[in-house]
């Protein structure tokens, strides 16, 4: 058993337009898991998915070779846990009970390698951002999931593919302004759980920052930088993943 930790998030994987880019994107992911199998642990940290909805008695066909891929990563004994993110949030038993997955609360602390890691998608860390955090509150409620249940898949994930396309659109250009944000308030808001290292996803730029002895990740995304964060003998390492890689 290789004891390397990987994290990794914002893969975005689509279940529409799937094109030529999105390909070699899944491709690459899928080569990435042959490349750790057997590893210690793979943390998920939001937004693998660009939707994911579970009804009770159907399951999404859209990602059949991504899911494969990680039941095969389970198989070689890489425990997989999975934090959901705001287009991923809606994770199901199906990614437990047949794909070997550890779903995890949005903020989760964990013991690893001698260092206290917190781990969250970070989609409602930036301060402001009103609009967003009251939408995601009805989106996650209750009364919304409910109505969602009974709408046909194809309503749903045609709305969701219509949403994702939106957001992206807003959100685009305000990466590095966020990145900034998150560096700059970091040291005084994201070490409050007894921890000396936080690794968050949902901003698509990737950086590692050191404070003393505290480490602050983003882990960026899977679709323009295949970038990835390692744990070995107790040390962080940012990554990017290119075809043949050694992880």
């Amino acid at each position: 058993m290789d004891d390397k930790i990987y994290f990794i998030s914002d893969s975005h994987f689509k279940y529409h337009n799937i094109g030529e880019s999105e390909r070699e994107k899944q491709a690459l992911f899928l080569g990435f898991l042959d490349q750790i199998a057997g590893a210690r642990r793979l943390y998920l940290v939001g937004d693998i998915f660009d939707f994911w909805f579970e009804y009770r008695s159907v399951i999404p066909r859209y990602y059949g070779n991504i899911l494969e891929g990680l039941r095969n990563l389970r198989r070689s004994g890489t425990e997989i846990f999975i934090t959901g993110g705001n287009h991923d949030f809606w994770v199901g038993p199906y990614l437990t009970n047949e794909i070997g997955l550890t779903p995890l609360p949005p903020l989760s602390t964990h013991l690893l390698q001698g260092r206290t890691v917190t781990i969250t998608h970070g989609d409602l860390l930036l301060p402001g951002d009103y609009g967003y955090k009251a939408l995601k509150a009805v989106i996650r409620s209750r009364p919304a999931v409910a109505l969602a249940r009974i709408l046909h898949p194809d309503l749903l994930y045609g709305f969701a593919s219509r949403f994702s396309r939106a957001s992206k659109g807003i959100t685009h250009g305000r990466t590095r302004e966020a990145r900034d944000t998150l560096v700059r308030i970091a040291p005084d808001s994201f070490f409050q759980w007894g921890n000396d290292t936080f690794i968050m996803g949902h901003i698509h730029l990737p950086g590692i920052e050191r404070f003393d002895n505290k480490v602050f990740i983003i882990l960026g995304d899977w679709e323009e930088h295949f970038s990835y964060a390692c744990l070995e003998n107790g040390e962080f390492e940012l990554k990017f993943y290119r075809a043949g890689d050694s992880s």
